[in-house]
C-alpha cells in the first residue's frame, strides 16, 4: 500500500473551498448565511485590506423564495465568526433592497417596503438612508398619501429605460 503525501492541487487550477454556513432565525423566518469567500477593501495609495466579506442569504422556512437570492457583506469571511445581530442588520438590509429591486413599481415607499419585508419601518428609513449596498434615489414627488418614494439607480433604469439618470448623477459627482 502506498501513501498519499498531503494534497496539492494541479498547478493553474483554482481551488475552491467549502463555505460553512449558520443558520439563525429573524422576522419569522429561519435563514441560511453562507459566506462567499470572497472579500474586498477600499484605500488610495495603497493596498488595502478586505474588511468587508460576500454572504448570501436564503429562507428555510420558506423556500419558495430561491436559493441563495439575497446577498449583502458582513465584516468576517465566516458567517459563524460573526454576532447574529450583524447577521440579522445585514438581512434587513439585503431585505430592504431586494423589496425596491425585484418590484414591477418603480418607486416604493418605505412604508410598503416595511409591510412587505417585517422590517421596522425606522429600520427601513435608516437602511434607505445610509446602505452602502445600493445607490438608493429619493423623489423628489411625494406619492398622493404624502409618502416618500425611493428606488435605487439599477432598478430605475431597469424599469424606465432612463440611462440618462445614471449620467447626470454622474456629472454631478465630478
Amino acid at each position: 500500500m502506498s501513501r498519499i503525501g498531503p494534497c496539492q492541487p494541479p498547478q493553474g487550477s483554482i481551488m475552491l473551498l467549502a463555505m460553512s454556513a449558520r443558520r439563525f432565525h429573524h422576522l419569522g423566518q429561519d435563514w441560511e448565511a453562507v459566506g462567499t469567500g470572497t472579500g474586498h477593501g477600499v484605500g488610495a495609495g495603497y493596498l488595502p485590506s478586505v474588511n468587508r466579506w460576500g454572504v448570501i442569504f436564503r429562507s428555510v422556512s420558506k423556500p419558495e423564495q430561491g436559493d441563495y437570492r439575497y446577498r449583502g457583506t458582513m465584516s468576517q469571511s465566516d458567517p459563524n465568526g460573526v454576532h447574529v445581530e450583524e447577521l440579522k442588520r445585514v438581512l434587513e438590509e439585503v431585505l430592504t433592497i431586494a423589496a425596491i429591486d425585484r418590484s414591477r413599481f418603480t418607486w416604493r415607499t418605505a412604508e410598503a417596503i416595511a409591510k412587505e419585508t417585517g422590517i421596522a419601518l425606522d429600520r427601513v428609513q435608516h437602511i434607505l438612508a445610509t446602505t452602502s449596498e445600493a445607490d438608493v434615489i429619493q423623489s423628489d414627488v411625494l406619492n398622493p398619501q404624502g409618502h416618500v418614494l425611493f428606488t435605487t439607480q439599477d432598478h430605475f433604469v431597469k424599469t424606465t429605460g432612463d440611462v440618462s439618470k445614471r449620467y447626470s448623477d454622474l456629472e454631478r459627482s465630478t
